[in-house]
């Protein structure tokens, strides 16, 4: 059974005013039931309407709204992901108190989740104050304070994504063109099957994330498990002494005149643009065996653990996109040690590449000396030598070879 408020306890959850809330049933905002009987839905609805107010629209403007019948929200409801539960006996602050040191940080991990923190005499719903709690001891071995931190942003980002992208892509695509054809009195009301399915939309995200979470640790344990076992029976002389690997390699690709081609085609040309190079640049990468580390509005960086399937990434997304989008681009491939933190790469040979890519006509790979020579010799691919260049940050001229353009031997 769902589980009834008071006007109090819904002023709590919903941080919203009691006279505010009871002004909404006189309003006929929230729905008259029995006395001081109200549910999640209302909730929602009070700090659905506490926004507006906060925003500078008037009580006049939203009685007048409801009245003409262009605010209601008894459909909210669909919207409620998860029943509020009991709350701690302990205030947040208490709780800190007894999470010991580590527990002054959790307003640092609020401000990196980007919800807002607690107040100190707030008593935590016990769902969140047990994340909280599991949050802290799964990271209580790190002896670095800041992992918390960072361990929050990662949380925070990849969840941000499907959160508010999907809403995004929703209404691009489906509720925006509704809301417009109902405001040019195309229709009569706003179409109830779009109302339901963003409910659904909402109520899809948290299961999916779960599962494909599932699945993504499944695969990183197998993957764990085979590598470390191999690299102990070699400890043990159980096994062969695995050889040194190739230096990972870092590829940049960007788009030459983007620029220009925004301020000529506009915008919405710009972000199809964008859309399609993320695309093309998860598919190489995947072909690969690398990854797209993260776009960069015109252009891509990409990883890889082998120089010479950096090349082939980085020759096939610069020839897909010039013949797709008809914007040549152009890359440049270096290889040597990186420094990964968070999923992001840092360190000389980052910066090289991205170097080099500036180094690089329309249509063009160019590459270090070091990835010429494993590429060349363990794949076939051919280069030509271009003339040395003085990159930004390297105080000696870079040995620089182009990618030719003949097919591959």
């Amino acid at each position: 059974m769902a589980r009834t408020f008071t006007a109090e306890e819904l002023s709590t959850e919903s941080a919203v005013s009691v006279d505010r809330i009871l002004w909404m049933v006189d309003v006929g905002i929230i729905q008259r039931r029995e006395p001081q009987e109200f549910n999640a839905g209302d909730g929602f609805r009070a700090k659905m309407i506490d926004a507006l107010l906060e925003a500078g629209v008037s009580p006049d403007q939203i009685e007048a709204a409801v009245r003409i019948g262009s605010l209601d929200l008894s459909h909210v409801d669909r919207y409620i992901l998860e029943e509020p539960g009991s709350r701690s006996g302990r205030t947040f602050a208490e709780f800190m108190s007894d999470a010991g040191p580590r527990g002054s940080l959790l307003p640092s991990v609020y401000k990196v989740l980007g919800i807002p923190q607690p107040d100190g005499d707030a008593h935590l719903p016990l769902t969140e104050e047990k994340l909280l709690e599991e949050f802290l001891e799964v990271w209580r071995l790190a002896p670095d304070d800041q992992t918390l931190t960072r361990a929050a942003r990662m949380v925070a980002e990849g969840t941000r994504l499907p959160a508010n992208g999907w809403p995004d892509l929703f209404d691009e695509q489906v509720a925006g063109p509704a809301r417009e054809r109902l405001l040019r009195r195309e229709i009569e009301g706003f179409p109830m099957e779009v109302s339901v399915a963003v409910a659904r939309l909402f109520h899809l995200i948290p299961p999916l994330v779960a599962w494909l979470t599932d699945r993504y640790v499944q695969q990183l344990v197998v993957a764990g498990i085979v590598e470390n076992l191999e690299e102990f029976l070699s400890t043990r002389g159980l096994a062969p002494t695995p050889q040194p690997g190739l230096p990972p390699a870092v590829a940049f690709v960007d788009l030459s005149g983007y620029t220009r081609m925004t301020e000529e085609l506009g915008d919405e040309t710009a972000a199809r643009t964008s859309e399609v190079l993320r695309e093309r640049a998860e598919a190489v990468a995947e072909a690969e065996g690398g990854r797209v580390v993260k776009l960069l509005g015109d252009g891509a960086m990409l990883s890889f653990r082998d120089p010479s399937r950096a090349v082939a990434a980085a020759d096939g997304l610069v020839r897909q996109l010039t013949d797709e989008l008809g914007v040549p681009a152009h890359a440049g491939v270096a290889a040597g040690p990186i420094i990964q933190r968070d999923l992001d790469l840092f360190g000389r040979t980052v910066n090289m590449a991205a170097r080099i890519a500036g180094q690089a006509g329309p249509g063009e790979v160019v590459v270090s000396a070091e990835v010429a020579e494993l590429a060349g010799s363990s794949d076939g691919f051919r280069f030509e030598p271009i003339p040395s260049a003085t990159l930004k940050g390297f105080d000696e001229a870079v040995p620089l070879f182009r990618l030719q353009p003949a097919e591959r031997g």
